[in-house]
C-alpha cells in the first residue's frame, strides 16, 4: 500500500513586490496551468529544513536561508489523472544572494521545461490556482 509522500515548501516573498516564488506546472488532464511555492522531497532522518537547502541547491542552484516553520498541510490530489498524498512542511525563506531576486524564471536542473517564477499577489486563485490547499489561508495567518 502506497504512503505519503514528505515534502518541504518555501514560502519566498519578492522584497520589493511581495510576489511568491513558484513552480508553474500543467495538468493535462484538467487542462488547466497551476501554481505550487518550490520544494521537494524529505529524505530518511533528514530534517525538513535541511531538505529545503538541498532541494533550492539542486534544482536551482540557489542558497537559501530557512526561517520558522509556517505550518503543515496534508494535500490529498490528483495530477494528471493520479492520485496522491504527501504530507507538506512550509517554511519562511529567504534566497541567500539578493541578485537572485532581479531573476525573473529560474529553470530547473532536475526535470528538463519545470521552472519557478515570481507570482504576484494580484493573481486571483479562479485565473491560475495556487497549490496545496489551504496554503493562501496560511499565508494569510502568517503575513
Amino acid at each position: 500500500m502506497p504512503t505519503p509522500r514528505v515534502s518541504v515548501l518555501p514560502v519566498i516573498r519578492h522584497p520589493a513586490t511581495g510576489a511568491l516564488l513558484v513552480n508553474e506546472f500543467y495538468d493535462p488532464t484538467e487542462g488547466v496551468t497551476f501554481h505550487r511555492p518550490c520544494g521537494g522531497g524529505v529524505d530518511w532522518q533528514e530534517p525538513a529544513a535541511h531538505a529545503l537547502v538541498r532541494e533550492f541547491r539542486e534544482e536551482f542552484g540557489l542558497a537559501v536561508e530557512v526561517g520558522a516553520r509556517l505550518g503543515v498541510i496534508e494535500n490529498i490530489f490528483t495530477f494528471n489523472g493520479r492520485h496522491g498524498h504527501e504530507v507538506l512542511f512550509l517554511y519562511a525563506a529567504r534566497l541567500a544572494e539578493h541578485a537572485a531576486y532581479e531573476i525573473e524564471r529560474f529553470d530547473c536542473r532536475d526535470v528538463p521545461g519545470e521552472y519557478a517564477i515570481w507570482r504576484a499577489p494580484s493573481v486571483p486563485d479562479d485565473l491560475i490556482p495556487l497549490y496545496p490547499l489551504g496554503l493562501r489561508d496560511l499565508l494569510a495567518e502568517a503575513f
